[in-house]
C-alpha cells in the first residue's frame, strides 16, 4: 500500500501575544503572568525571561487563574489546569476548564491536587466556573449558587469575586459589586468598568476600575488613576506593585510611576483568521487586533484602523510591491509607502459593490482579485496606484450570503452560507452543491489552486474534497477531530483541514485523515502552506510546523 508521509513532529516556533493578564502569582523568586498568550515568567526586577506555551505542556495558552500551594504552582487553563513545579515543568492535574481556582490556604501541593481532583468530580458539567468559596460558587454567566441549599441567583455580568463575610456575601462582577445577605442582594457604589478585584496588602479587598481607579470594597470614592488603564490584577509582592492589565500586559511600579514590564513589539492578537508572505516576512490578520507583520529583528509591526478599515481581518494577500488587507469594511492596500484604506460607500477606485472584502486572491490569470458579495475587482498587480482591470459579477440569483473565496490561474471559486459554491474556470461560472458534491451548503472554509483542485470545508458536517475531476466527502472520518471545519489549504495528494477541536492532514490517495498535536490552540483558522512548513493561526497565536510533502512509501 502507498502511504504519504506528513512530518510535523517539531514545533518550530509558537508565537503569541501575551498583553492580555488574567492573573498574577509571585512563584520560584519570579512573577508569573497568567496571559491569553501563555505563562509568562518575570524576574523580580521586571524582566522578562521566558514565556510557558503548548511547547512547554500547557495544553492552552489562554490562562485564566493561578495559585501557589506548596512548592507547585498550579494554573487553570482553557483546556484544563496544571501543575509548574520549579523547574517549570509543566504536568497535567484535572481536565476543568474553570476561569479560577479555589483558594490553596496553608494546603501543599498534594493535598491540593488531591482537592482539585475532589472538586472536579463533584461540580455539575456545563457552566464555567470563574469563583470558589467553601459554600458558593460563581460563573461566567452571572450566577451565584449554593450548592448545599440549591438556591442560586443572578447578577449583572461575569462574577470575578466571592467573599463569605459572616451572614453576607460580597459578591464582585465585571459590572458591580453587591451584598447578599438577609436583605437579598444589595448594589454597591463602584467605579467606572469593566470591574476587577484584588486584595491590598492590608488583607482588604479593593475594587479596580477599567480607567485606573483603585477604591476599597463599598466605598464610594477612591483614588483616581493610581493604576494604568484596564487593570485586571494586582499584586503586592515585598512591597513592590506589580499590575496585569486587559491589553498592555504587566506593569511595576518604580517609585511613583508605572512601568511596562512586558515586551512591545509583540504579535498583534491571538485570535487569527489570515496568513500571507509580503517581501519574505510573515503576515499575520486576526478578529479584531488588526493587521501585524514581522520585522527583521522578530518585533512584530502592527497596523490597526484608520489606516484599515476595520480591525477584524478576513484576508491577506501580497504581490510583491503591494499588500491586501481584506477585512469586514472594505480594503486596507500599502504600497510600501503609504496606508490607503477603499471601501464601498467611499474611496473606492476599484468598483467595490459591497462593504465587506472576503479575500484577496493575488494568482488569478486577470490579476490580483478583491471579492465582495456582489462579485470580483480584478486590479493590475503591482499597480501604484491601483487599476482596476476589469469586474466580474457573481451569477444573479445565486446567493445573497457569500462567505468565503479563493482562486489561482484560471479558476476562482466563490461560496456561500447557504447555496454552495460557484466557480469560475475563465469563461462561465459552475454551481457545486450538496448531495450531488458537497456534504453541506454552508461553506466555511475554502482553499484552490490553478490545477483546478479545492478543498472546502463546511459549518457541522464535514470537508469536501475536489481533485479536478470528482469529489470526496468526509463527514466521520476516524481522526477528524470535529465535523465544524473553519480553515483548509491544499498540499500534494491531499489537504490540510482546520477545525475547531484541532487541525488534521487529509491523505485522498488512502482517504484517511491524520491529527496535527500541538498547535497553539485547537481552534485552528487559517493555515498556509510554504516550502519545508506550514504556518497555522489559532486562536491562540501563531504555531509553525516544519514538514516534508508526502513521498510514497511501499508497505508489505
Amino acid at each position: 500500500m502507498l502511504l504519504p508521509t506528513l512530518t510535523a513532529a517539531l514545533l518550530s516556533a509558537t508565537v503569541t501575544n501575551t498583553e492580555t493578564v488574567h492573573d498574577l502569582a509571585a512563584y520560584n523568586d519570579h512573577v508569573v503572568a497568567c496571559t491569553e498568550g501563555g505563562l509568562e515568567l518575570f524576574t523580580r526586577s521586571g524582566r522578562p525571561v521566558r514565556t510557558l506555551t503548548v511547547e512547554d505542556g500547557l495544553p492552552s495558552h489562554f490562562c485564566r487563574a493561578l495559585q501557589v500551594a506548596g512548592n507547585r504552582l498550579f494554573a487553570a487553563t482553557d483546556e484544563g489546569v496544571v501543575a509548574v513545579d520549579k523547574g517549570w515543568r509543566v504536568e497535567p492535574v484535572v481536565g476543568a476548564k474553570w476561569y479560577a481556582l479555589p483558594a490553596a490556604g496553608s494546603m501543599n501541593a498534594e493535598v491540593y491536587r488531591a482537592a482539585l481532583g475532589w472538586l472536579s468530580e463533584r461540580l455539575a458539567p456545563g457552566p464555567t466556573y470563574t469563583a470558589f468559596t467553601e459554600r458558593y460558587l460563581g460563573t461566567a454567566d452571572g450566577r451565584v449558587m449554593a450548592p448545599a441549599s440549591g438556591r442560586m441567583w443572578t447578577v449583572p455580568g461575569q462574577v470575578l469575586l466571592l467573599e463569605e463575610a459572616g451572614e453576607s456575601l460580597h459578591v464582585g462582577t465585571t459590572e458591580g459589586a453587591f451584598t447578599l445577605g438577609p436583605e437579598g442582594l444589595v448594589s454597591l457604589p463602584v467605579p467606572v468598568g469593566p470591574l476587577a478585584y484584588a486584595t491590598d496588602a492590608k488583607g482588604g479587598t479593593r475594587v479596580l476600575g477599567g480607567e485606573g481607579e483603585s477604591r476599597p470594597w463599598g466605598a464610594s470614592t477612591g483614588e483616581s488613576k493610581a493604576l494604568p488603564p484596564g487593570p485586571t490584577r494586582l499584586l503586592e509582592e515585598k512591597g513592590v506593585a506589580w499590575v496585569g492589565t486587559r491589553e498592555q500586559g504587566v506593569f511595576r511600579r518604580q517609585g511613583k510611576e508605572w512601568k511596562r514590564v512586558t515586551p512591545t513589539g509583540q504579535l498583534c492578537g491571538n485570535h487569527i483568521t489570515a496568513l500571507a508572505r509580503h517581501q519574505g516576512q510573515r503576515v499575520v490578520g486576526t478578529f479584531d487586533k488588526g493587521v501585524c507583520w514581522e520585522q527583521p529583528d522578530g518585533r512584530w509591526r502592527t497596523v490597526r484602523m484608520p489606516n484599515i478599515p476595520s480591525n477584524h481581518v478576513l484576508g491577506v494577500a501580497s504581490d510583491g510591491p503591494n499588500l491586501y488587507v481584506a477585512t469586514m469594511y472594505g480594503l486596507g492596500l500599502y504600497d510600501g509607502k503609504t496606508w490607503t484604506p477603499m471601501a464601498y460607500g467611499g474611496r473606492n477606485p476599484v468598483g467595490l459593490s459591497k462593504l465587506a472584502v472576503l479575500a484577496a486572491l493575488p494568482d488569478t490569470e486577470d490579476g490580483v482579485g478583491l471579492v465582495d458579495g456582489r462579485g470580483v475587482s480584478f486590479v493590475k498587480r503591482a499597480s501604484q496606484p491601483l487599476e482596476l482591470a476589469k469586474r466580474l459579477q457573481l451569477p444573479e440569483g445565486w446567493s445573497s450570503h457569500v462567505s468565503v473565496a479563493d482562486g489561482a490561474g484560471r479558476y476562482l471559486w466563490v461560496a456561500s452560507e447557504d447555496r454552495g459554491l460557484v466557480r469560475w474556470d475563465g469563461e462561465q461560472w459552475m454551481r457545486f452543491h450538496d448531495g450531488k458534491d458537497l456534504t453541506d451548503n454552508w461553506v466555511t472554509a475554502l482553499a484552490a489552486d490553478e490545477g483546478g483542485r479545492a478543498v472546502v470545508g463546511s459549518c457541522q458536517d464535514g470537508f469536501s474534497y475536489f481533485d479536478g475531476e470528482r469529489w470526496t466527502r468526509v463527514r466521520d472520518a476516524e481522526g477528524l477531530p470535529s465535523r465544524y471545519v473553519v480553515s483548509t489549504a491544499l498540499v500534494p495528494d491531499g489537504a490540510l483541514v482546520g477545525t475547531l477541536l484541532g487541525a488534521v492532514h487529509y491523505d485522498a490517495r488512502s482517504g484517511t485523515v491524520h491529527p496535527l498535536l500541538r498547535l497553539a490552540d485547537p481552534r485552528v483558522y487559517s493555515i498556509l502552506v510554504e516550502e519545508g512548513s506550514v504556518l497555522f493561526g489559532t486562536e491562540g497565536g501563531l504555531s509553525q510546523l516544519d514538514w516534508s510533502p508526502p513521498t510514497a512509501v511501499t508497505q508489505r
